[in-house]
């Protein structure tokens, strides 16, 4: 298993250390502070999450109302009220249905790859079709590729009760006839990541006492600057300065108790139905703590599986939720437990972003560095709509995206939303995603 990392290795350390060696040397360490001044929103990496809930949604309760920045949150949405000035709710956006499979099947092999299912007779259609694997690799997997290099894991793949091996059951993609396998045990993805976890909780120590020291040493000879020297001009470069240390300083104090090892998960059975709720949160926690940690920096979450039964009695919905989902629009039984199903989702998408929200990072938080993504396999269940399939777009992107917005689309096609995800993600040469993609550039207005 690779060397695990409990800091970013991108943070100062190196320019610091190694430049700044003697405090004599101030007038090349000039320029190198305004380098780390520019550079200093780069020292915290920036991260992807892709979440997927199954079944489709009620867009009458799902889609928020107003403008684009004095807009409402829907019921379904409502749970994210606090995160509102952190989301991008995207309507709009239809899925390209073409190639072999039915719609659930499509929706899921399509979502994040814009790629048809590859022809085959592995598994038989609920309309009579059959298909195979998809055909192409995930948006997850094309971003880690470029950012993933430098950490333990180039992505993790999270699960909770995601079923056997089907192409209803699988969402991200290496490439083409190449799924990946989300975890669903967490035990087993703890064990995974922090069994054998070596943390040298006094070398880091050692490495934040050098950095202190080099901090100090160099905020006295600009002190004393500050002093010698009358001129304006002179005094505002030399505050700058150490206003730049000042921020070098607060992230090497909040950079090593970010990591820590999380609770073993315990005994619990991962595939009882009514521990669907536990395990989820269980899973959060730990990829939560697997960004912070740098063991990666694309994850994904997914609930379930296209087609999925679960019985959300928690929620106070015994049916299981596909079932459910194919009732007709005038069953006032099917309208309230499926928003009761959604909300419950949207619930598990805040207590995410609470949990990447509560670890800081600089004079922000982890979740200010992530982009999350919130997606489904289909519009509503019972048509298997392929248009407005609901996303929403959460977190603080490192400040990429204009986030607070409510974007409204005429049928898009959401490859316009997957080659925004590549440039948000630092793929800004990336104008295409996907075979079904027939159209170029970002999403308009996103980015």
């Amino acid at each position: 298993m690779a060397s695990r990392k409990r800091f970013n290795p991108s943070f100062s350390r190196r320019r610091l250390l190694q430049s700044l060696g003697a405090s004599s040397v101030l007038v090349p360490f000039l320029p190198m502070l305004d380098r780390e001044l520019e550079a200093a929103p780069g020292d915290f990496p920036l991260r992807l999450i892709l979440l997927f809930s199954a079944n489709g949604t009620l867009h009458e309760n799902w889609v928020p109302s107003g403008g684009e920045s004095d807009f409402t949150l829907s019921t379904i949405l409502s749970p994210l009220e606090p995160y509102k000035d952190q989301m991008i709710v995207l309507d709009g956006l239809q899925m390209s249905r073409d190639g072999p499979g039915d719609g659930h099947q499509k929706g899921m092999g399509i979502l994040w790859t814009a790629s048809r299912l590859l022809e085959g007779t592995e598994f038989a259609g609920g309309d009579g079709s059959s298909a195979g694997w998809g055909g192409g690799i995930s948006v997850d997997q094309h971003i880690a590729n470029t950012v993933g290099t430098e950490t333990p894991y180039t992505s993790l793949e999270f699960g909770v009760q995601t079923g056997g091996a089907t192409v209803w059951s699988r969402m991200s993609y290496a490439g083409g006839n190449q799924p990946l396998a989300p975890e669903d045990n967490p035990q087993a993805m703890f064990d995974r990541l922090f069994a054998d976890y070596n943390v040298d909780a006094s070398e880091l120590e050692k490495i934040k006492a050098q950095r202190q020291s080099v901090i100090d040493l160099v905020r006295g000879d600009l002190d004393s600057l500050l002093v010698r020297h009358g001129s304006a001009d002179d005094q505002l470069k030399i505050q700058a300065h150490l206003d730049a240390i000042r921020g070098i300083e607060m992230r090497n104090q909040a950079e090593v108790p970010a990591c820590e090892i999380p609770g073993a998960p315990g005994g619990v059975d991962h595939q009882a139905n009514d521990n669907f709720p536990t395990v989820s949160q269980l899973q959060s926690d730990l990829l939560a703590m697997s960004l912070t940690c740098d063991m990666t920096r694309v994850a994904s979450l997914q609930w379930s599986r296209s087609v999925s039964n679960t019985r959300h009695t928690w929620a106070g919905v015994p049916e299981g939720h596909h079932d459910l989902s194919h009732l007709g629009d005038g069953d006032p039984n099917m309208i309230d437990k499926i928003t009761a199903v959604n909300l419950w989702y949207a619930e598990q998408v805040k207590y995410l972003l609470d949990a990447l929200a509560a670890i800081p990072e600089g004079d922000g938080s982890v979740l200010d560095n992530t982009l999350v993504v919130w997606g489904n396999e289909l519009s509503r269940g019972n048509s298997h709509g392929n248009r407005p399939i609901p996303f929403v777009l959460l977190g603080g992107a490192g400040g990429r995206l204009q986030m607070g917005r409510f974007l409204q689309y005429d049928n898009v096609s959401h490859s316009r939303m997957l080659v925004s995800l590549c440039h948000a993600m630092g793929l800004d040469e990336q104008q295409t995603f996907g075979d079904t993609d027939t159209g170029s550039g970002g999403l308009p207005g996103l980015t």
